[in-house]
């Protein structure tokens, strides 16, 4: 198996999403899918391929997101194989519109696949941590 910085290519992905979050940019935020790829948001909903994923960010970003902003940080990666990553990507967004001055807490797994050169993102999964008991 390749040498591959699996925790560098997951850092660069992470820092990505949330350069473009924090510009509200969603073409941006898809474009670090592949065309194929699914997320399963934390609401649960299932967005099937690099359309979908951009339409559903667009919307809320419209919405609720305007003026959130997000930090991104990959806790682990591993390669799998040459060309397949598993990464676990922890975040932090404020500026929920239904809560204000409320942080939410994330965690997010991402397989990473290579395709043609490019390590991009094929399936995701992202679930709200609750906070802990008081």
């Amino acid at each position: 198996m390749a040498s591959t910085d699996a925790q560098g290519i997951a850092s660069e992905v992470a820092a990505g999403l949330a350069a473009a979050w924090n510009a509200h940019d969603m073409h941006a935020f898809a474009f670090l899918f592949h065309d194929d790829a699914a997320f399963v948001n934390v609401a649960g909903g299932y967005l099937r391929g690099r359309d979908d994923i951009e339409q559903a960010h667009a919307a809320v970003h419209a919405g609720l997101f305007r003026h959130s902003s997000l930090t991104a940080e990959a806790e682990d990666a591993r390669l799998l194989c040459d060309d397949v990553i598993i990464a676990h990507v922890r975040s932090e967004l404020l500026g929920d519109d239904r809560a204000p001055g409320q942080a939410r807490t994330a965690r997010m797994t991402l397989v990473l696949e290579q395709r043609g050169g490019e390590w991009k993102i094929v399936a995701a999964q992202n679930t709200n941590l609750a906070a802990a008991p008081g």
